[in-house]
């Protein structure tokens, strides 16, 4: 399955899942169970951010879209309340104006990202020997970033730790989430880093790396701090 089609498939199920959480904090509030309408009540805010995270990963505009289709059901909603007549014309053109932007915005073309393309290509380059080492920087200006290397097993580092957390570069919960997906400290507690067996596709490895980049820290590929290198 191509990149995008597995990254369409993936917010297909978070929203299916966030329609079916509504659902049962609906019928617990109807039961008065606020306990469990809580629990799901927790469980939809965090499905709702993996959703905005992998909606604005599919179309990096899906943020200000968003805040446009609130500001539109706002406006109308205004609008029908009694005792506006006065501001008719006013709601009218703000939601003229955010339609039009909103349409504007629908037909642009959303591109690949090239993070992705890129990455897979230099990666397949790793696994055949043809490079030795892969540097997918985060942020250039915190110089964070993930050096990929092949050797007994596969290795993605995570290095320079100490002074990413001086400059505030990485926080604790986001070293506890990489613990949690397998990365260690060295001895001397200055990189994080995962080996991977050899035999790992490059679909597992960019699953991984989509993991770190897109729900760890964030990708600043289009706001030019981040680059790929390999040598």
């Amino acid at each position: 399955m191509h990149d995008l089609d597995r990254l369409k498939t993936l917010i297909g199920l978070y929203q299916k899942e966030a329609k079916d959480l509504k659902k049962f904090i609906s019928a617990c509030l109807n039961d008065w169970d606020y306990i469990m309408a809580d629990h799901y009540a927790q469980r939809l805010r965090q499905v709702n951010r993996e959703l905005q995270i992998l909606q604005t990963i599919l179309d990096p505009n899906y943020g200000d879209k968003q805040i446009l289709i609130r500001q539109i059901a706002h406006y109308k909603k205004s609008r029908s309340l009694p005792g506006q007549k006065d501001l008719m014309e006013l709601y009218g053109r703000r939601i003229r104006d955010a339609e039009k932007k909103l349409e504007g915005m629908n037909n642009l073309t959303v591109p690949e990202p090239l993070f992705s393309n890129t990455l897979v290509e230099i990666l397949d380059k790793l696994t055949r020997k043809e490079v030795r080492e892969v540097v997918l920087m985060l942020n250039r200006e915190q110089d964070l970033g993930i050096v990929i290397t092949r050797g007994r097993r596969l290795m993605l580092r995570i290095p320079k730790i100490k002074t990413l957390r001086s400059k505030s570069a990485i926080w604790n919960y986001q070293i506890d989430l990489l613990q949690q997906m397998g990365f260690q400290w060295d001895s001397k507690e200055t990189l994080l880093c995962l080996g991977l067996e050899l035999s790992s596709s490059t679909k597992q490895v960019m699953e991984c790396l989509s993991r770190i980049v897109f729900k760890i820290f964030t990708f600043e590929e289009m706001k030019g701090k981040s680059y790929i290198s390999y040598r």
